[in-house]
Protein backbone atom coordinates (compact mmCIF):
# COMPACT_ATOMS: atom_id res chain seq x y z
CA UNK A 1 0.00 0.00 0.00
CA UNK A 2 1.40 3.26 -1.09
CA UNK A 3 0.89 6.52 0.43
CA UNK A 4 -0.21 9.45 -1.01
CA UNK A 5 2.71 11.52 0.03
CA UNK A 6 5.37 8.52 -1.20
CA UNK A 7 7.10 9.18 -5.07
CA UNK A 8 3.72 8.25 -6.39
CA UNK A 9 5.13 8.20 -10.11
CA UNK A 10 8.22 5.81 -9.37
CA UNK A 11 6.54 3.36 -7.86
CA UNK A 12 3.22 3.15 -9.88
CA UNK A 13 5.24 2.54 -12.91
CA UNK A 14 7.59 -0.22 -11.41
CA UNK A 15 7.10 -3.26 -13.06
CA UNK A 16 7.19 -6.95 -11.44
CA UNK A 17 5.67 -5.58 -8.00
CA UNK A 18 3.20 -6.75 -6.06
CA UNK A 19 -0.49 -5.31 -6.15
CA UNK A 20 -0.13 -1.94 -5.95
CA UNK A 21 -2.82 0.25 -3.40
CA UNK A 22 -2.58 3.75 -3.16
CA UNK A 23 -4.12 5.73 -0.36
CA UNK A 24 -5.48 9.27 -1.53
CA UNK A 25 -6.27 11.32 1.13
CA UNK A 26 -7.49 14.90 -0.46
CA UNK A 27 -9.41 15.48 -3.39
CA UNK A 28 -6.54 16.21 -5.71
CA UNK A 29 -8.71 15.16 -8.77
CA UNK A 30 -11.62 17.88 -7.94
CA UNK A 31 -11.43 21.38 -9.48
CA UNK A 32 -7.94 22.81 -8.61
CA UNK A 33 -7.14 26.08 -9.59
CA UNK A 34 -4.79 25.40 -13.00
CA UNK A 35 -1.88 27.50 -12.02
CA UNK A 36 -2.20 26.16 -8.25
CA UNK A 37 -2.51 22.56 -9.56
CA UNK A 38 0.95 23.42 -11.64
CA UNK A 39 2.87 25.06 -8.74
CA UNK A 40 2.25 22.06 -6.43
CA UNK A 41 2.98 19.71 -9.20
CA UNK A 42 6.36 21.58 -10.65
CA UNK A 43 7.33 22.25 -6.64
CA UNK A 44 7.28 18.39 -5.89
CA UNK A 45 9.74 17.48 -9.11
CA UNK A 46 11.68 20.37 -8.16
CA UNK A 47 12.03 19.08 -4.29
CA UNK A 48 12.32 15.62 -6.00
CA UNK A 49 9.10 14.07 -3.75
CA UNK A 50 7.94 13.13 -6.96
CA UNK A 51 9.89 11.93 -9.91
CA UNK A 52 9.94 12.77 -13.97
CA UNK A 53 9.34 15.86 -15.47
CA UNK A 54 7.40 19.03 -14.25
CA UNK A 55 3.75 18.83 -14.82
CA UNK A 56 0.18 19.36 -12.86
CA UNK A 57 -0.32 17.77 -9.67
CA UNK A 58 -3.61 16.32 -11.18
CA UNK A 59 -1.98 14.86 -13.74
CA UNK A 60 0.40 13.00 -11.43
CA UNK A 61 -2.07 11.76 -9.27
CA UNK A 62 -4.64 10.42 -12.43
CA UNK A 63 -1.91 8.36 -13.53
CA UNK A 64 -0.39 6.99 -10.50
CA UNK A 65 -4.70 5.91 -9.83
CA UNK A 66 -4.16 4.31 -13.06
CA UNK A 67 -1.36 2.25 -12.93
CA UNK A 68 -2.65 1.15 -9.72
CA UNK A 69 -4.67 -2.16 -8.44
CA UNK A 70 -6.95 -0.24 -6.45
CA UNK A 71 -7.32 3.30 -4.81
CA UNK A 72 -8.70 4.05 -1.48
CA UNK A 73 -9.99 7.41 -0.42
CA UNK A 74 -11.92 9.20 2.61
CA UNK A 75 -15.49 9.84 1.25
CA UNK A 76 -18.01 8.85 -1.69
CA UNK A 77 -17.41 12.05 -3.47
CA UNK A 78 -13.91 11.62 -3.75
CA UNK A 79 -14.49 8.35 -4.93
CA UNK A 80 -16.56 9.53 -8.01
CA UNK A 81 -13.36 11.84 -9.25
CA UNK A 82 -11.51 8.79 -8.97
CA UNK A 83 -13.66 6.28 -10.31
CA UNK A 84 -12.47 7.77 -14.39
CA UNK A 85 -8.86 6.42 -13.37
CA UNK A 86 -9.65 3.25 -11.52
CA UNK A 87 -12.49 1.60 -11.09
CA UNK A 88 -11.62 -0.35 -8.34
CA UNK A 89 -12.14 2.60 -5.98
CA UNK A 90 -13.09 2.16 -2.41
CA UNK A 91 -14.42 5.02 0.03
CA UNK A 92 -12.44 4.25 4.20
CA UNK A 93 -12.91 6.60 6.24
CA UNK A 94 -10.50 6.84 8.88
CA UNK A 95 -11.79 4.98 12.16
CA UNK A 96 -11.00 7.76 14.84
CA UNK A 97 -10.91 4.96 17.93
CA UNK A 98 -8.03 7.07 19.32
CA UNK A 99 -10.71 9.68 20.73
CA UNK A 100 -13.24 8.38 23.41
CA UNK A 101 -16.93 8.70 23.05
CA UNK A 102 -17.95 11.19 25.63
CA UNK A 103 -21.30 11.97 26.32
CA UNK A 104 -23.22 15.43 25.94
CA UNK A 105 -22.01 17.39 29.17
CA UNK A 106 -24.77 19.22 30.25
CA UNK A 107 -22.69 20.85 32.82
CA UNK A 108 -19.55 21.96 31.08
CA UNK A 109 -17.60 24.51 32.92
CA UNK A 110 -19.71 27.77 33.62
CA UNK A 111 -17.06 30.02 34.20
CA UNK A 112 -15.83 29.78 30.79
CA UNK A 113 -19.06 29.60 28.86
CA UNK A 114 -19.52 30.08 25.78
CA UNK A 115 -16.21 28.78 24.96
CA UNK A 116 -15.83 27.37 20.87
CA UNK A 117 -13.31 24.94 20.00
CA UNK A 118 -11.50 24.90 16.13
CA UNK A 119 -8.75 21.72 15.80
CA UNK A 120 -7.21 21.19 12.34
CA UNK A 121 -3.92 21.96 10.46
CA UNK A 122 -2.90 25.74 10.32
CA UNK A 123 -2.77 26.04 6.61
CA UNK A 124 -6.78 25.75 7.13
CA UNK A 125 -6.99 28.02 10.32
CA UNK A 126 -8.19 31.11 7.39
CA UNK A 127 -11.93 29.83 7.57
CA UNK A 128 -12.12 31.38 10.86
CA UNK A 129 -12.27 34.74 9.42
CA UNK A 130 -15.54 33.99 8.22
CA UNK A 131 -16.33 34.45 12.31
CA UNK A 132 -14.63 37.22 12.83
CA UNK A 133 -18.14 39.57 12.59
CA UNK A 134 -19.36 36.98 15.22
CA UNK A 135 -17.18 37.45 17.62
CA UNK A 136 -16.98 40.90 17.04
CA UNK A 137 -21.02 41.02 17.60
CA UNK A 138 -20.97 38.20 20.48
CA UNK A 139 -18.06 40.01 22.85
CA UNK A 140 -20.57 42.62 22.93
CA UNK A 141 -22.88 41.30 25.67
CA UNK A 142 -21.01 38.26 26.36
CA UNK A 143 -17.46 36.91 27.09
CA UNK A 144 -17.19 34.48 24.18
CA UNK A 145 -13.76 32.24 23.60
CA UNK A 146 -12.43 30.71 21.36
CA UNK A 147 -9.02 27.53 21.96
CA UNK A 148 -7.49 26.65 19.05
CA UNK A 149 -5.54 23.43 18.98
CA UNK A 150 -3.05 23.10 16.11
CA UNK A 151 0.44 23.38 15.55
CA UNK A 152 1.71 26.91 16.14
CA UNK A 153 3.43 27.15 13.22
CA UNK A 154 3.04 25.94 9.75
CA UNK A 155 4.88 25.35 6.39
CA UNK A 156 4.05 28.02 3.67
CA UNK A 157 5.55 25.91 0.82
CA UNK A 158 5.30 22.56 -0.32
CA UNK A 159 4.73 21.03 3.35
CA UNK A 160 8.09 21.97 4.09
CA UNK A 161 9.40 25.33 3.65
CA UNK A 162 8.73 29.13 4.94
CA UNK A 163 7.77 28.62 8.01
CA UNK A 164 5.05 31.10 9.04
CA UNK A 165 3.13 31.54 13.06
CA UNK A 166 0.04 30.26 13.00
CA UNK A 167 -1.16 32.89 15.00
CA UNK A 168 -0.89 35.85 12.49
CA UNK A 169 -3.16 33.52 10.10
CA UNK A 170 -6.30 35.04 12.39
CA UNK A 171 -5.60 38.49 11.24
CA UNK A 172 -7.51 40.44 14.16
CA UNK A 173 -9.34 37.47 15.95
CA UNK A 174 -6.69 37.56 18.75
CA UNK A 175 -7.02 41.28 19.29
CA UNK A 176 -10.86 41.15 19.27
CA UNK A 177 -10.90 38.32 21.51
CA UNK A 178 -8.00 39.32 24.22
CA UNK A 179 -7.71 37.35 27.07
CA UNK A 180 -10.41 34.97 25.21
CA UNK A 181 -8.16 33.65 22.89
CA UNK A 182 -6.19 30.64 23.55
CA UNK A 183 -3.77 29.13 21.24
CA UNK A 184 -2.46 25.48 22.17
CA UNK A 185 -0.01 22.97 20.25
CA UNK A 186 -1.27 20.17 19.12
CA UNK A 187 -1.75 16.63 20.73
CA UNK A 188 -3.94 13.95 21.28
CA UNK A 189 -4.55 14.41 25.09
CA UNK A 190 -5.25 18.47 24.60
CA UNK A 191 -7.80 17.73 21.66
CA UNK A 192 -9.86 15.97 24.59
CA UNK A 193 -8.66 17.89 27.51
CA UNK A 194 -10.01 21.28 25.62
CA UNK A 195 -13.86 19.64 24.26
CA UNK A 196 -14.24 18.94 27.71
CA UNK A 197 -13.94 23.05 28.60
CA UNK A 198 -15.67 23.54 25.25
CA UNK A 199 -19.12 24.08 24.46
CA UNK A 200 -19.30 23.88 20.76
CA UNK A 201 -17.11 23.17 18.08
CA UNK A 202 -16.50 25.30 14.56
CA UNK A 203 -15.46 23.91 11.26
CA UNK A 204 -15.74 27.08 9.02
CA UNK A 205 -13.99 26.84 5.62
CA UNK A 206 -11.98 29.53 3.85
CA UNK A 207 -13.56 30.33 0.55
CA UNK A 208 -10.61 30.23 -1.69
CA UNK A 209 -9.50 27.18 -0.72
CA UNK A 210 -10.49 24.74 -3.81
CA UNK A 211 -9.74 21.93 -1.93
CA UNK A 212 -12.69 22.08 0.45
CA UNK A 213 -15.89 20.95 -1.14
CA UNK A 214 -14.17 17.55 -1.35
CA UNK A 215 -12.84 17.53 2.33
CA UNK A 216 -13.91 14.43 4.29
CA UNK A 217 -15.90 14.56 7.56
CA UNK A 218 -13.39 13.13 10.00
CA UNK A 219 -12.73 16.18 11.66
CA UNK A 220 -16.74 16.90 12.38
CA UNK A 221 -17.23 12.72 13.29
CA UNK A 222 -14.32 13.40 16.08
CA UNK A 223 -15.64 16.45 18.05
CA UNK A 224 -19.34 14.49 18.16
CA UNK A 225 -17.16 11.55 19.52
CA UNK A 226 -15.71 14.06 22.60
CA UNK A 227 -19.31 14.83 23.11
CA UNK A 228 -19.52 18.52 21.26
CA UNK A 229 -22.20 19.94 19.14
CA UNK A 230 -20.55 20.90 15.58
CA UNK A 231 -21.35 24.11 13.06
CA UNK A 232 -19.48 23.85 9.86
CA UNK A 233 -19.19 25.23 6.50
CA UNK A 234 -20.78 23.60 3.67
CA UNK A 235 -18.73 21.23 1.72
CA UNK A 236 -20.50 18.08 -0.36
CA UNK A 237 -19.10 15.50 2.70
CA UNK A 238 -20.62 17.92 5.88
CA UNK A 239 -23.68 18.29 3.83
CA UNK A 240 -24.47 15.12 3.39
CA UNK A 241 -23.57 13.81 7.12
CA UNK A 242 -26.05 16.81 8.61
CA UNK A 243 -28.20 15.94 6.34
CA UNK A 244 -28.50 12.02 7.33
CA UNK A 245 -28.25 13.30 10.92
CA UNK A 246 -31.35 15.59 9.83
CA UNK A 247 -29.07 18.38 11.54
CA UNK A 248 -29.05 22.28 11.11
CA UNK A 249 -25.65 22.69 11.23
CA UNK A 250 -24.30 24.18 8.25
CA UNK A 251 -23.84 27.69 7.79
CA UNK A 252 -23.30 29.40 4.34
CA UNK A 253 -22.24 32.69 5.45
CA UNK A 254 -21.09 35.54 7.92
CA UNK A 255 -24.34 36.34 8.84
CA UNK A 256 -25.50 32.24 8.83
CA UNK A 257 -22.72 31.63 11.28
CA UNK A 258 -23.74 34.59 13.59
CA UNK A 259 -26.98 33.50 13.84
CA UNK A 260 -26.46 30.01 14.42
CA UNK A 261 -23.42 30.35 17.14
CA UNK A 262 -26.01 32.53 18.84
CA UNK A 263 -28.68 29.79 18.88
CA UNK A 264 -26.09 26.79 20.06
CA UNK A 265 -25.02 29.25 22.57
CA UNK A 266 -28.66 29.99 23.68
CA UNK A 267 -29.62 26.41 23.63
CA UNK A 268 -28.79 23.34 25.72
CA UNK A 269 -30.94 21.00 23.39
CA UNK A 270 -29.64 22.16 20.64
CA UNK A 271 -26.47 21.74 21.81
CA UNK A 272 -27.31 17.83 22.85
CA UNK A 273 -29.11 16.81 19.88
CA UNK A 274 -26.26 17.45 17.87
CA UNK A 275 -23.92 15.36 19.99
CA UNK A 276 -26.65 12.55 20.44
CA UNK A 277 -27.33 11.97 16.85
CA UNK A 278 -23.84 12.31 15.41
CA UNK A 279 -22.72 9.56 17.74
CA UNK A 280 -25.97 7.55 16.60
CA UNK A 281 -24.65 8.44 13.06
CA UNK A 282 -21.36 6.77 14.45
CA UNK A 283 -22.35 4.03 15.75
CA UNK A 284 -24.63 3.24 12.88
CA UNK A 285 -22.11 4.00 9.81
CA UNK A 286 -19.13 4.08 10.73
CA UNK A 287 -18.34 1.50 13.82
CA UNK A 288 -15.45 -0.46 13.80
CA UNK A 289 -16.85 -3.43 12.43
CA UNK A 290 -17.80 -2.02 9.51
CA UNK A 291 -14.64 0.35 9.02
CA UNK A 292 -13.23 -3.31 8.89
CA UNK A 293 -15.38 -5.11 6.47
CA UNK A 294 -15.01 -2.55 4.06
CA UNK A 295 -10.83 -2.91 4.41
CA UNK A 296 -11.20 -6.62 4.04
CA UNK A 297 -13.41 -6.03 0.70
CA UNK A 298 -10.27 -3.82 -0.45
CA UNK A 299 -7.55 -6.44 -0.04
CA UNK A 300 -10.07 -8.69 -1.26
CA UNK A 301 -10.45 -6.99 -4.60
CA UNK A 302 -6.39 -7.20 -5.46
CA UNK A 303 -6.41 -10.72 -4.66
Amino acid sequence: MLSGRADITAWSRKKNRAPLILDLVDGYLGNEHMWRDWIRGVGKVIARDISGVPRPYRKIVADACANSQAVICATVEQRETIIPYCANTHAILDFHEEYPMLAYRKNNPKENFPSLMWEGMPFTAKGLLLLQETFSLVSKTQPIRLNMVTDLTYPRLLGKYFYGETRRILEDIPEILGDKFALTKWSLDEVVATAKKSHLAIFPLDPAGTLNPLKPENRLLMMWRVGLPVLTSPSLAYNRVMAQTELDGICSSPTEWSQKVVEMIDSPELRKRSVERGQQYIRDTHSEKIVLEAWDKLFESVL
